[in-house]
């Protein structure tokens, strides 16, 4: 907590709002109005003569671009009058305001962006909806999520969103644990039930087009009538995007990508906590939660709907950051529910994992932290009352080990809520990586083991662990065959000529895991499991890996691909584009003259981090 510091909410613009949209519901169209009063306070300084022209241009997603995902398209500017309806099938807008002074080039005053979500649907459909929603309801479905947020930190960083979640209707699944690295792992298992490695048996997802032939989740409302959105900030590491070629074809129905990649390049980015803060005149977190709220808007009381918002921007680098986010997300939790979202919806509020580098997880508490996201869900009071038994299941799963599977899982059923057991799910609507992961709405066992979560050993927190003392022959033998397990990995993968060879510099701390005494341990009774985090040469890297010794081989066995980095090291890793390989691989050409080990330390603003 000495490095704990509070951080208040910087405001990206002091000037008011030229150009606003509002939703016309006679029309069922946006319109959109110029606020000339406010323009007059700006033109002061201006000559009597001075007036205001604002423009308008159409920005939509480039479906002809060999990676769409990183593109968009952008229609003519056109004059904009005041109380213009905005055109039917616009998604996202530029609007640019000048003054024009006779014999002046016109000066630009303001330039904003603006999203819109249109509702298509027959008057007959949504008149349908709402009687069936009074005789056998659907649950629309909302998940929010916030990177890098353990379950401790939003308690430590957030306490008024905290409070929120702590209201009756609220469950929190205190042993959910996360099953990858980093948020692509993570985020897959949720919404499409795969594993990098099972992903990559059906196509290579470096390739354009793999992501659209995976099992996404909001595939199946979408068969089942349902409207989906998808929206995520932070243009630079976006789940599907970082390093990847994203989606061919759109994904969900109201998909933000391409207006998030469109404003980042056309406004004025500012930056704070490791990555784009402010977008123009907006935070780079508010065009996202406002997205979410106008798809609340159009769609709470028409149809069913199951959405996706995702932020990034506070909280992916510095466990303090989330301090500035905490009024900032009530307010948006507080506009949610006054426009009566928890009184219809199964909402989740969620995170990939833990704070993965630096301060925190060099914290005594920092292994768990790492593995132990926030998972929050609510169930609303209609549900509570029809369905006691599968609330009753959720209440006794708030302490059993749960995964991002059994999540996954859960969101299947909810498109099947007369299922009696896991029985009932058709193949292909199970987790391809985990089989024997289940919904959340169905009692979990007492003495689960993280393999029947398809958690895997490195990510197991089940297990007590004893502390080696460093400095034996024993521990120094791991340390050195694991840095030569890492060379040959590096000769392996063909990264020798960019990459440097590790040298072992010191073992930080060395633990045992201890068996369970409840048959749920994996190992060959002559392995055991050791936890080790080192610092090596060059550049002083500080690892963590968890691997198998076999003491009557004496054979190590470990993935390298799974190793952990407890610092940071986006500066050192520019010369190779896989993810996996970014963790461990120090580029020939960042060698720096550091010789001493540094003591962990994350300030705000001091170094960019990496997805």
């Amino acid at each position: 907590m000495k490095d704990f510091e509070k951080h208040t909410l910087k405001e990206c613009h002091n000037d008011s709002d030229l150009v606003t949209s509002q939703f016309d519901f006679k029309l069922n169209q946006y319109r959109l109005h110029i606020h000339e009063n406010m323009a007059k306070r700006m033109l002061k300084g201006s000559k009597g003569n001075a007036t205001l022209e604002c423009k308008y241009q159409k920005i939509g997603r480039n479906e002809i671009y060999e990676i769409p995902d990183n593109s968009y398209r952008e229609f003519k500017s056109v004059p904009l009058p005041d109380n213009l309806l905005v055109p039917k099938h616009t998604d996202f807008m530029i609007t640019k305001c000048y003054v024009k002074e006779q014999k002046k080039p016109p000066k630009l005053l303001q330039t904003d962006g603006l999203t819109f979500i249109e509702d298509h649907l027959r008057k007959e459909e949504a008149k349908a909806y709402a009687k069936q929603q009074q005789k056998n309801p659907k649950p629309s479905v909302l998940l929010m999520g916030l990177d890098s947020t353990s379950r401790m930190n939003l308690r430590r960083a957030m306490p008024l969103v905290y409070k929120f979640v702590s209201q009756p209707g609220w469950f929190e699944m205190q042993g959910y644990s996360k099953v990858g690295d980093n948020t692509f792992p993570n985020l897959l298992a949720v919404l499409a039930g795969h594993s990098p490695k099972t992903l990559a048996k059906m196509c290579n997802v470096t390739k354009s087009g793999c992501l659209d032939t995976a099992p996404f989740v909001w595939k199946r409302f979408k068969s089942s009538n349902y409207t989906t959105a998808f929206a995520e900030d932070c243009r630079a590491i976006n789940t599907f995007n970082y390093l990847l070629p994203g989606f061919l074809q759109q994904p969900v129905d109201y998909y933000l990508r391409p207006f998030l990649v469109a404003i980042e390049e056309k406004f004025p980015v500012t930056k704070e906590f490791g990555f784009s803060f402010c977008v123009g005149r907006r935070l780079s977190f508010d065009y996202v939660w406002n997205f979410g709220k106008q798809f609340i808007d159009r769609f709470l009381k028409k149809n069913p709907f199951f959405g996706f918002l995702w932020s990034n921007s506070f909280t992916h680098n510095f466990f303090t950051a989330a301090t500035a986010l905490d009024a900032l997300l009530l307010k948006h939790l507080h506009s949610f529910e006054v426009a009566g979202l928890f009184n219809h919806s199964i909402v989740i509020l969620m995170s990939d994992h833990g704070q993965r580098y630096d301060t925190l997880r060099g914290a005594a508490s920092g292994y768990y932290e790492e593995r132990l996201p926030m998972m929050f869900i609510y169930v609303p009071p209609w549900f509570r009352k029809k369905y006691p038994h599968l609330v009753a299941n959720l209440v006794k799963n708030r302490n059993r080990l749960s995964s991002n599977y059994d999540l996954h899982m859960t969101l299947h059923h909810l498109l099947q809520l007369e299922s009696t057991s896991m029985a009932d799910f058709a193949k292909k609507h199970r987790s391809v990586a985990c089989p024997s992961c289940q919904s959340l709405l169905f009692e979990l066992p007492l003495n689960r083991s993280c393999q029947q979560a398809g958690i895997e050993e490195k990510w197991c927190c089940c297990n007590p662990v004893k502390t080696l003392a460093k400095k034996t022959d024993f521990v120094r033998t791991i340390g050195l065959a694991v840095v030569q397990k890492m060379n040959e990995h590096l000769k392996k993968r063909k990264f020798t000529r960019k990459c440097h060879n590790f040298t072992l510099k010191n073992i930080h701390k060395m633990d045992r895991r201890l068996h369970l005494p409840m048959g749920t341990n994996t190992t060959d009774k002559d392995e055991r499991v050791y936890i080790m985090q080192f610092w090596t040469r060059p550049n002083m890297a500080l690892f963590e890996a968890t691997v198998q010794w076999n003491h009557h081989q004496h054979k190590l066995h470990m993935d390298v691909d799974d190793l952990s980095r407890l610092n940071r090291y986006k500066n050192q890793s520019e010369c190779i584009d896989d993810k996996n390989a970014k963790k461990y691989c120090i580029c020939k050409d960042s060698i720096s003259n550091i010789t001493r080990i540094p003591k962990i330390i994350s300030k705000v603003k001091r170094f960019p981090g990496l997805k």
